[in-house]
């Protein structure tokens, strides 16, 4: 994931020093609505993939009814892409390589759920690092050929690579009823509880881009790439911790105690880090994007403050998810999600990025407090789980 962030960096770091701000927004805004689709479906399957997977008895027939409806799901999100694209961008050649686009990045995301779920750790890597750089050289010639319209397909290519590197024979599973209506609505689950959680960030890109000026969403769109590469360390480590947190459900206590530690560590890590970039914003402004994105300074580091409460709840996320108690998770967010849209709604056409960050702000930083308070309260199963077990040592003496 720190190969991918740094390859999505570099492509929109490109774009913005050569292409200039106003374009920058238009294509981050775009990506914005990719990642937005995404979210309906294919980032919950992924989910899924890592939360089933894991378990031997059930992978093959997990496998099959995901990726049966990873395939019907992002054929709908791709033709739904293409009429939102051509609103945003006016340009009928730039929809269609969103729409591409939008079934290539939901493929990345869905194939890297499986390799997780699947402890294929090292092909992921393998396949970011190749990816990332087909896409880079592939975009620099679309540049040089001066392609505006196909801007998109580089990272597109690159995504579809990663997804066919990740291709495993898999045995045919069984056809159980049960497990497949257990497996569906996991993955609806946890696809809320992707839409809500992560659906503010590509939201604000998009409301800012909708009430602002051109040259305010180019600064905000630099912003945003600098602010959020480091939140992908915390996307990885998230999917990692799911199958570890799934592994330790028989063991409630060792479970939790490796929840706290985990959670303590990555607070202070990601503390350290984002400061770090707090401190360092206008330079790393002025320096990378050039002196005409000074103004996306502030705009930066108040990104950087709500991502990284994002960040930090990457353990908590986890350990709610593999402890059965997705729907608690999804209802925070979706609380979040209500909040920070209606925010943006209300506030965005008074005050443009403010108004959106301001959203932003509040939905997905106060989501971010409440699943973090929510990762130390012991799942009611393991309390059970703890009386029985002093119960019958009573028994026994």
């Amino acid at each position: 994931m720190g190969v991918q962030g740094v390859a999505r960096f570099v492509y929109t770091l490109l774009i913005g020093r050569i292409a200039g701000p106003e374009t920058l927004s238009d294509i981050t805004s775009l990506l914005s609505l990719a990642i937005y689709l995404s979210l309906f479906w294919p980032a919950g399957a992924a989910q899924a993939a890592a939360r089933y997977l894991p378990l031997p008895q059930q992978a093959a027939s997990s496998f099959r009814i995901l990726l049966h409806s990873f395939w019907l799901a992002s054929t709908v999100l791709a033709l739904c892409a293409f009429p939102l694209a051509l609103w945003l961008s006016h340009d009928p050649l730039t929809a269609a390589a969103c729409a591409f686009f939008v079934f290539c990045h939901n493929a990345y995301v869905f194939t890297r759920g499986v390799l997780v779920g699947q402890d294929r750790l090292v092909r992921a890597v393998v396949g970011d690092t190749l990816s990332s750089l087909l896409s880079l050289t592939l975009l620099l010639l679309v540049i040089l050929a001066g392609l505006s319209s196909a801007l998109l397909l580089p990272l597109a290519f690159g995504y579809l690579l990663f997804a066919l590197l990740a291709l495993h024979r898999q045995h045919t599973g069984s056809r159980d009823t049960a497990h497949r209506r257990e497996i569906l609505i996991f993955t609806r689950d946890a696809t809320l509880g992707a839409l809500v959680t992560g659906g503010l960030l590509p939201a604000t890109m998009i409301f800012v881009r909708a009430f602002d000026t051109s040259r305010d969403a180019g600064m905000f769109a630099a912003a945003l790439t600098l602010a959020t590469p480091l939140n992908m360390v915390a996307q990885a480590l998230n999917q990692v911790l799911l199958p570890h947190f799934t592994r330790l459900r028989a063991d409630p206590e060792e479970q939790q105690r490796s929840h706290n530690r985990i959670l303590l560590l990555t607070a202070v890590g990601f503390s350290l880090g984002f400061g770090l970039l707090i401190l360092l914003a206008p330079w790393l402004m002025t320096t990378i994007y050039g002196p005409q994105y000074s103004d996306g300074t502030l705009a930066m580091q108040v990104l950087l403050v709500i991502v990284l409460l994002f960040s930090i709840n990457a353990a908590p996320s986890a350990q709610l998810l593999a402890t059965g108690r997705q729907k608690t998770y999804a209802r925070v967010w979706l609380i979040a999600f209500a909040v920070g849209t209606l925010v943006m709604l209300v506030a965005s056409p008074v005050w443009g990025q403010w108004g959106a960050l301001l959203g932003f702000g509040l939905g997905g930083g106060g989501g971010s407090l409440a699943i973090v308070a929510l990762g130390y309260r012991r799942p009611a199963h393991a309390v059970l789980h703890d009386d029985e077990r002093r119960e019958e040592h009573r028994t026994d003496d």
